[in-house]
Order: C-alpha cells, then sequence, then structure tokens
C-alpha cells in the first residue's frame, strides 16, 4: 500500500514536472503517403520533453506553416513525431518533385550517397538493363540510423524527378529490380531518356 502510494506520487511528480519543461513540435494527425503534399490538416502540435539534439531534429511549433505544401519522403504514420528528414519542399526552381526510391544499399553505390550527388537510375527489365534517369540530383539519404531515429525501417533516396520521369521511376520500383549508379563528375551520356 505505501509502495502504491509512494509510486502514485513519483509518475505525478514526473508528470508535472514534464508538463514545466515540454516544447509544442509537430506530429502527423493522418497517415501520408511517401511523395504526398503536407496540408494543414495532416499535422497537429503535441508537446515533448526531450533534450536538445532531438529537439533539433523535430519541427517547433513556430514552424509549422511552412510545412504545409512540403512533399513527404516516405510514408507517415498518425501520431509519429514529424522528423526534419521526413519532408522536403514540393519543388525546386526548376519545378521538379521529391521522390523517395527504397533501395537496398548494395544496389546503390553501397549505400555512400549524399545529398547533392547526381544519380542515373537504371532500371533491369527482361528484354535489358535501361536508363530511367540521368543526372538526378541527390536530395538526401536515409541512412539506417537517420531511418531508424525517423521511425522507417529501410535504405531510401531521395530524388529529384520531373513529372514524367516520377512515372517511369515508380514502374521500375514496383518491379524491383533497379540500380543507382553515381554520375556526378561523369561525362555526359549519350542517352537523353529521363534526364531531370
Amino acid at each position: 500500500m505505501v509502495l502504491a502510494a509512494v509510486l502514485a506520487f513519483a509518475v505525478n511528480l514526473v508528470i508535472l514536472r514534464s508538463r514545466d519543461d515540454t516544447t509544442p513540435v509537430a506530429a502527423v494527425r493522418t497517415g501520408v503517403v511517401a511523395g504526398e503534399v503536407v496540408d494543414a490538416e495532416d499535422i497537429r502540435l503535441v508537446e515533448v520533453d526531450v533534450d536538445a539534439d532531438i529537439l533539433s531534429s523535430l519541427f517547433q511549433a513556430n514552424e509549422v506553416e511552412q510545412l504545409v505544401g512540403m512533399v513527404a519522403t516516405r510514408q507517415l504514420v498518425a501520431g509519429e513525431l514529424l522528423h526534419r528528414s521526413a519532408l522536403l519542399p514540393a519543388a525546386g526552381a526548376e519545378g521538379l518533385r521529391a521522390m523517395s526510391v527504397p533501395i537496398d544499399p548494395a544496389h546503390a553505390v553501397g549505400g555512400a550517397l549524399v545529398a547533392g550527388d547526381r544519380i542515373d537510375l537504371i532500371h533491369v527489365t527482361e528484354s535489358g538493363p535501361r536508363y530511367v534517369l540521368i543526372g538526378a540530383e541527390v536530395l538526401s539519404v536515409a541512412t539506417p540510423d537517420r531511418a531508424a531515429l525517423a521511425g522507417s525501417t529501410g535504405f531510401h533516396v531521395v530524388l529529384a524527378v520531373t513529372e514524367a520521369s516520377a512515372l517511369e521511376v515508380a514502374a521500375a520500383i514496383n518491379d524491383g529490380k533497379i540500380e543507382l549508379v553515381r554520375s556526378t563528375g561523369a561525362a555526359p551520356t549519350d542517352q537523353s531518356e529521363g534526364a531531370p
């Protein structure tokens, strides 16, 4: 009986203390599919008590307005906190879109890609391999550690793509036979299809 009272007091103390130390951050109200544009109804604020390093990886209350119109780099689950790696601007100056490509690191330069790299995406089909993207910019890379932090279980690379090339990439992903080749600094290829 005494132990239960002590435990109840401790829990109440933690709750009361945590209310004083909390910070409002953005969380997902409803599920968002990878590649979908986020709107105001998809976001809600929740209070968290986390250390400064974790807090810096989250969108805080004063940043919520800028989240509307951004694109999800992966599937977002209702209730999860919005990590900075989970969203990218909807388009660049050239009107490109952001698209997440889930892939085994062994087929993506051993996972050694970084934001700013240029890649070629090859779709391997029964009739032979063909370029789907040429010189596409890498916007971000989810390393296994970052993917776990963001609530994802797999490695993926976020690329800048055109509206048309996004459909080609989606078909290649669905087929499951793709290769990413780093083309940063390489001479231009003579194949023009898929260039963003």
